[in-house]
């Protein structure tokens, strides 16, 4: 538990108008139930204020110990700033490769964790004899099956080691801090077994091992190879009971109830209404012998092509009509034709095209953000879900969404979803999702929804189980049924 000290120390160091005005009732409730824990979770809907929640935390942590926030790179910027704006924290943001050494005087950092690796001895080196507290930012980046791997003594015997990966070099910090605070919106990002990785970072050894977590609570079997399939569900009443102890929730409703309304719709193009996809019967041929990645590439490519036509005409409308229009790719190949074809529909009009995917840099990335946030007037942005759907704030005062090709995981369409319904939303959104009838559309839907299922029943979260009755096409239905009411009325 942590240690006691004057409060007043606690209080000085976050501004004034934090404590008197700023701070929603959640969040107070939040500080206060973390503070006196030594590893907690913070699962809270994306847009809810995390990271000031993460910021509470940290100083109110012991006055001489080490602070370490560990987030997404395109996230680092932010929580510097959010920093020096609540509190009297003022980090040093670690990048690059070529110094690795932190002065002794410094008391926070933040860090990546794609560079976690290469500067975990100069953090090691850093926190020497100090207590450490740390922030685990988007703590579901932690992800592994293996952190150690075995190896064999000089005299015969075997021993374990820490591998060279980021989830390694997480647990070796993990195990020498004093105080650990996990933060995520989607702490299960594919399968329950994801849970593990995650619990054992904020509570190293709470949850006892990998293999003993899957068996007990992922109905997990031996499959023929040697490997353990662990995408079943067991003890579900037992796993909820143990999560609300170890962690804090705020759903998308508590934290969205003075926030404009958020709605979703399914789009099922049928073959009639659908583009044709020329040229990619004879593509296909020529892959056969490249594997089933390959093919797969191929089978999505020709679901972006088949609704590229109608998403062309769909939103030029909605952009004449004064909205502002987001669209999610699932790729950056798909990205560049659906921008340059909206591009030249617009080209006699004097409405902003934006585009963005993962080629291009972190700061090129954020400066396409800002500029969208900015616009007021009518307006496009089209970018790929892994580049945008996560750790982006900006994206928030659009009017309609577009999902040109759904996520593989209900983490990452829970993420990109939180873009557009969070703290500064001034305009209602419609979410839509877009999927073309006899395409690889309708696998990946059947896939998600399954997944997204699985959620809601582990973690009674209610925007995977929203998220999944518009898929099942439920949502539609009962929106329709309301229409028709409301015209006999």
């Amino acid at each position: 538990m942590t240690e006691p000290w004057d409060r007043n120390e606690i209080t000085e160091r976050i501004k004034p108008w934090v404590l008197d005005e700023y701070l929603t009732t959640y969040q107070r409730e939040a500080w206060a139930w973390s503070t006196d824990r030594d590893g907690s979770n913070l699962w809270w809907a994306c847009g809810s204020g995390k990271t000031l929640a993460g910021l509470l935390w940290l100083v109110s942590g012991h006055p001489d110990e080490r602070k370490l926030i560990v987030t997404r790179a395109p996230a680092k910027v932010q929580w510097k700033c959010q920093a020096s704006q609540y509190t009297e924290l003022y980090p040093t943001v670690l990048s690059g490769f070529s110094s690795l050494l932190i002065p002794d005087d410094t008391e926070c950092v933040i860090i990546s964790w794609e560079m976690l690796t290469h500067w975990l001895d100069s953090i090691e080196a850093w926190c020497a004899g100090r207590k450490l507290s740390i922030v685990w930012d988007e703590v579901h980046k932690g992800k592994a099956w293996r952190r150690k791997e075995k190896y064999v003594t000089f005299k015969g015997g075997v021993g374990w080691r820490y591998m060279d990966n980021r989830a390694a070099a997480a647990a070796q910090l993990s195990e020498m801090s004093s105080r650990r605070l996990g933060l995520t919106a989607t702490p299960i990002r594919d399968r329950r077994g994801d849970l593990w990785a995650q619990l054992d970072l904020v509570q190293p050894g709470g949850w006892g091992k990998n293999i003993g977590f899957i068996k007990r609570y992922c109905d997990a079997v031996q499959n023929e190879w040697g490997g353990w399939d662990a995408s079943g569900m067991s003890n579900c009443a037992e796993l909820q009971e143990r999560l609300a102890q170890a962690t804090h929730r705020v759903s998308y409703a508590e934290m969205s109830r003075d926030l404009p309304p958020k709605r979703r719709q399914l789009i099922y193009l049928t073959g009639e209404e659908q583009n044709k996809a020329v040229g990619f019967i004879s593509e296909y041929k020529k892959i056969r012998s490249s594997g089933k990645q390959a093919k797969f590439e191929m089978q999505l490519m020709e679901a972006a092509a088949r609704k590229r036509a109608w998403l062309v005409e769909t939103v030029s409308d909605l952009l004449l009509s004064g909205q502002k229009v987001t669209i999610f790719t699932g790729r950056r190949k798909d990205c560049e034709k659906l921008y340059a074809a909206i591009e030249r529909k617009m080209k006699k009009t004097d409405i902003p095209v934006l585009s963005g995917h993962g080629g291009d840099s972190i700061k090129i990335r954020q400066e396409l953000v800002k500029e969208y946030a900015e616009l007021e007037t009518a307006c496009a942005f089209i970018g790929t879900t892994d580049a945008f759907g996560e750790a982006i704030d900006g994206l928030q005062n659009t009017d309609t969404v577009f999902f040109a090709l759904l996520p593989y995981t209900p983490g990452q369409i829970v993420q990109a979803e939180g873009r557009f319904s969070r703290h500064g939303s001034t305009r209602p959104v419609l979410i839509s999702y877009v999927i073309c009838e006899g395409t690889v559309d309708e696998h990946v839907a059947d896939l998600l929804l399954s997944k997204l299922e699985a959620v809601e029943a582990t973690l009674g979260d209610e925007e995977a189980g929203n998220v999944a009755r518009t898929l099942s096409g439920e949502d539609n239905e009962e929106a329709i049924i309301d229409q028709l009411l409301t015209i006999e009325d």
